[in-house]
C-alpha cells in the first residue's frame, strides 16, 4: 500500500475553513491530488507545536487575513503609531486566534526541518516567523500599477499578473520559469526583503519587484507562494500549479 504523508492544514475560524467548507477543502483537495493526505489543525492545537511535528510529515501554511503586528516575533519600527493606528492606516484584518497557533508552529516546524509550504498569509506568516517583516499595504506604500489584491466584491475574482520565478531555486526546478509567466493574485501585503534572513526571493512580479516566493536553501523544502495555486475559481491556475503540491508531497515522503 502506498503510503500518503501526513500533511497539516492550517486553518482559521470561519464556517469555510471547517471540514465541507470551501476554504478548507480547496487545500485539502489540491494536498489530496498531490498524494498527500490532509490533516486539518486549528487553534486547537496551540502549545503542542512539538507534538504536531513529530506527527506530521509536511505542514501547509494557508492563506487568510493579515497578521497582527502585536504578533511580530520580532516587532516592527513604527515610530510615534501605536500598532492598532498602523494596522488601520494600513486596511489591515487580523486573525488574531490564528497568529497565536500559527507563528508558534511554524518556528518548531523550521526549527525540526519538517517540510513546509506557505500559500499567500502563510507565505508571509514563515517570513514574520523567521523575524522578516511585511509591506503592510502595497497600495499606499508603493508606486505600482500592478493590481495585487483580488478584484471587489462582489465577485472578488483574483487579479492576474507577470511572474518571474528566479532561475537556479528549488521554485524553478519545479516550476520552470518560461511555463509560468503569469499568475494569479489575492494579496495586499508582501514579503519586505532582508538579505539577514535565510529566506531568499524565489519569484518576484517583473513590473513592480513585489517579492511573490520565498525559500530557504538546504533545507529539504522550504517554500512560500503569494499567488493561489490552489484557488477554487481559478482551474486552469489550480491545474497548472498541481506540480508543486506534487513536489511538496514527495518532499513530506
Amino acid at each position: 500500500m502506498n503510503h500518503r504523508p501526513r500533511i497539516g492544514i492550517t486553518t482559521g475560524a470561519e464556517k469555510d475553513w471547517q471540514p465541507g467548507g470551501i476554504a478548507y477543502e480547496s487545500y485539502a483537495t489540491s494536498v489530496l491530488g498531490g498524494g498527500g493526505q490532509p490533516v486539518r489543525l486549528d487553534a486547537g492545537g496551540r502549545g503542542r507545536e512539538q507534538l504536531l511535528t513529530r506527527a506530521l510529515d509536511g505542514l501547509l501554511f494557508t492563506g487568510g487575513w493579515d497578521i497582527d503586528l502585536r504578533a511580530y516575533p520580532n516587532p516592527m519600527e513604527l515610530k510615534a503609531e501605536l500598532p492598532g493606528e498602523r494596522m488601520a492606516r494600513g486596511q489591515m484584518r487580523v486573525e488574531p486566534d490564528r497568529d497565536r497557533y500559527e507563528l508558534p508552529l511554524a518556528q518548531a516546524a523550521l526549527e525540526s526541518g519538517i517540510p513546509v509550504l506557505g500559500i499567500c498569509r502563510g507565505c508571509q506568516l514563515l517570513y514574520v516567523a523567521l523575524g522578516g517583516h511585511l509591506i503592510l499595504d502595497i497600495a499606499s506604500e508603493l508606486q505600482t500599477s500592478i493590481r495585487h489584491p483580488s478584484l471587489p466584491e462582489p465577485e472578488r475574482l483574483s487579479s492576474r499578473h507577470a511572474l518571474r520565478i528566479v532561475p537556479g531555486t528549488r521554485l524553478a526546478a519545479i516550476l520552470p520559469p518560461e511555463a509560468y509567466p503569469v499568475t494569479n493574485s489575492r494579496h495586499h501585503q508582501a514579503v519586505r526583503p532582508d538579505a539577514g534572513l535565510p529566506a531568499m526571493v524565489a519569484a518576484v512580479c517583473p513590473v513592480d519587484g513585489v517579492v511573490e516566493a520565498i525559500e530557504i536553501p538546504g533545507r529539504p523544502f522550504v517554500i512560500g507562494v503569494q499567488w493561489h495555486p490552489e484557488h477554487p475559481k481559478d482551474p486552469e491556475v489550480r491545474e497548472a500549479h498541481q506540480p508543486l503540491f506534487v513536489a511538496f508531497v514527495n518532499a513530506c515522503r
